[in-house]
């Protein structure tokens, strides 16, 4: 039977709705349950097998930074050299990670919340855990406003955002895909979240762009919530990637001459936006970069990733 992390990533693999704060909060726990599992193993072992659960751990996700992220974390600790490895520095790591989760995420809400006005109409678009708890950290403080979203084809989570803000007490507008830039002239707030910020752009939903275009002509603020653990240093940013998700999801019949592309994460120029917020506040766009060329990466981790079979990039 295979171990209990790895049931837990396969898993992770085969979902198709969770945002990239969800994920990552179950591979934490796969991580732990792989230190777990690992406890024993001596240096060249333990080190050994930290490859295989990064090597798992980087693929289940592609498009999502903080499975990145958390890897980096553990190389860190590791250092380079294998035959020195302690289960305890992983640990620690594990441990030290995890414990900012929690608390860079409602650092960011916070930030957030202030953006959102009374008598304000926001525009979100697929279903971002930290969107939704902005809007219900807004409606806590008594302020009133209204959003407008979309289904969020092919999956639909769009409508899960919907009735989970409407439930709340939030009044909803939902719509098609197609339909949403149209409402941004009556908009007076557009916030995304987000599966990874790199110098080069921005990775949500696919559709996020003309959206985040039409904002820019309409004059309405754009925002990005995204706290460190979804920021990827240009070192790390070489490896993310989008995959070709199910055909069916489109259109069950297929004809010779039609080939169906079914990918859910595309990049936005990050100049599109006003700013990122995270757990210090609101970058604007050269900040981030700037930030972004200052993260360190672990060199074993780059070395490990590049040894890994040649995979379709965007």
């Amino acid at each position: 039977m295979p171990s209990d992390w790895i049931c837990l990533l396969r898993q992770i693999e085969r979902d198709r709705r969770s945002g990239a704060s969800v994920v990552l909060a179950r591979a934490i726990e796969a991580g732990r349950l792989f230190l777990a599992a690992a406890r024993p193993l001596p240096s060249d072992r333990l080190h050994a097998a930290l490859a295989r659960f990064t090597r798992r751990l980087t693929a289940s996700q592609p498009s999502m930074a903080p499975l990145l992220n958390l890897a980096n974390a553990l190389w860190l600790a590791a250092g380079d050299r294998p035959d020195r490895l302690r289960w305890t520095q992983l640990h620690a790591a594990m441990a030290a990670y995890a414990d900012g989760v929690d608390r860079r995420l409602a650092h960011t809400v916070r930030h957030g919340a202030r953006l959102v006005r009374s008598g304000s109409l926001v525009l979100t678009y697929s279903h971002s855990a930290a969107v939704r708890m902005v809007l219900l950290r807004a409606l806590a403080a008594g302020r009133r406003f209204e959003v407008a979203c979309s289904e969020s084809r092919p999956v639909g989570e769009g409508v899960s955002l919907a009735r989970r803000l409407a439930l709340a007490g939030v009044p909803v507008h939902l719509m098609t895909d197609a339909a949403l830039p149209g409402w941004m002239g009556q908009a007076d707030l557009l916030l995304v979240g987000a599966d990874a910020v790199m110098q080069t752009g921005v990775a949500n939903k696919t559709g996020t762009e003309p959206l985040a275009q039409a904002a820019r002509r309409a004059r309405v603020p754009a925002y990005v919530l995204a706290d460190s653990s979804k920021w990827l240093p240009p070192a790390l940013a070489t490896f993310w990637r989008t995959r070709e998700e199910a055909p069916g999801q489109i259109a069950h019949r297929r004809h010779p001459n039609v080939r169906i592309h079914n990918r859910y994460f595309d990049r936005s120029p990050l100049p599109l936006f006003a700013g990122v917020v995270w757990e210090e506040g609101v970058a604007a766009p050269p900040e981030v970069r700037r930030r972004l060329a200052r993260f360190e990466t672990a060199a074993a981790l780059i070395a490990l990733l590049e040894r890994r079979p040649a995979d379709r990039r965007r």
